[in-house]
């Protein structure tokens, strides 16, 4: 599989004005940026892959308390299942030993391995604290049960930040194959996708509101704090996403049924990382992460979809 893509180097992004400045926020402004032209093809993972692949999981878990070498470690274990993003032959250079662009896998997500306890306490922390959903702590309750029939699998699908999208669809026919070669090995009930996504700051749309915000303000002051929380979760359902993997906007545009949670992570970023909330058109988006919930009928069409997908 070889996909042409460019990759932005982020390096040369403009700094933004005073005020933001201030406050750290990475600017979008991609225009400016230089843009290195590469062949990519997936490879099965080695040896060598693994502190790429740690770097690629920290993306997706942060500062969280996730074993995520062992996660490395058994991604490799399971090749060839799954693949890697590296420059074609002719474009690699010394740099470029060790690194990895991008990674495309699952893992069983059971209860006897460190890594996997550690998402399930992750996922119920944040649950509880930002899901007013109780169905989500429920759900997560049935699927973390190891007495349970159900197997439940995790999707791996992370790239660097800017990485051409256009690998995605290749990317995904390679893993059907790999699930129709592989049996009952990796046929899992349910799947959980952990998605990186910044959410439109809902104070961005106050202030375009104008006069509605001081009743807004005073009406929350007299609110308790489960009606708070309902009140900001609403503010979130509502407010405009941004996708850092384009594919996964698929999930929801194509009448696929299933439940998911977010929860914020602004607070486990750098504010002058790559990762840290964007501005757009003078609305700040802040880092998010979406977990959704698929059964195996439901994850199997996203991936279809993704395969099949001409432009993203």
């Amino acid at each position: 599989m070889m996909v042409r893509g460019d990759v932005s180097d982020t390096g040369s992004l403009s700094d933004s004005d005073e005020s933001q400045d201030k406050n750290k926020l990475m600017r979008d402004d991609l225009d400016n940026a230089e843009e290195l032209v590469f062949d990519f093809e997936a490879y099965p993972m080695c040896g060598g892959d693994k502190e790429g692949l740690v770097n690629l999981l920290t993306q997706i878990f942060l500062r969280a308390d996730v074993d995520v070498k062992q996660m490395a470690d058994i991604l490799v274990e399971q090749s060839p299942f799954g693949c890697v993003y590296r420059p074609a032959e002719e474009f690699m250079d010394e740099d470029d030993d060790g690194i990895v662009y991008g990674v495309l896998s699952m893992l069983n997500l059971g209860t006897d391995q460190k890594f996997q306890t550690d998402i399930w306490t992750l996922l119920k922390t944040r649950a509880q604290k930002y899901s007013v959903d109780k169905k989500i702590s429920s759900i997560l309750d049935n699927l973390s049960t190891s007495e349970s029939d159900i197997r439940v699998g995790l999707l791996i699908n992370e790239r660097l930040l800017h990485f051409p999208a256009t690998i995605a669809s290749p990317a995904f026919k390679s893993l059907i194959n790999d699930l129709e070669k592989s049996g009952t090995q990796y046929l899992f009930s349910h799947i959980i996708l952990i998605l990186k996504i910044r959410i439109a700051d809902s104070n961005g749309n106050k202030e375009r509101n104008g006069a509605s915000t001081p009743n807004i303000s005073r009406n929350r002051k007299k609110l308790t704090k489960a009606q708070k929380k309902r009140v900001a979760a609403s503010a979130i359902a509502n407010a405009k996403v941004i996708y850092d993997n384009c594919e996964e906007e698929l999930l929801f545009r194509n009448d696929l049924q299933f439940d998911y949670f977010q929860y914020p992570v602004h607070s486990d970023v750098e504010k002058d990382s790559k990762f840290s909330s964007v501005i757009l058109e003078g609305v700040i988006y802040r880092p998010y992460r979406r977990v959704c919930f698929l059964d195996n009928s439901t994850f199997h069409r996203y991936i279809e979809l993704v395969s099949l997908a001409k432009k993203l």
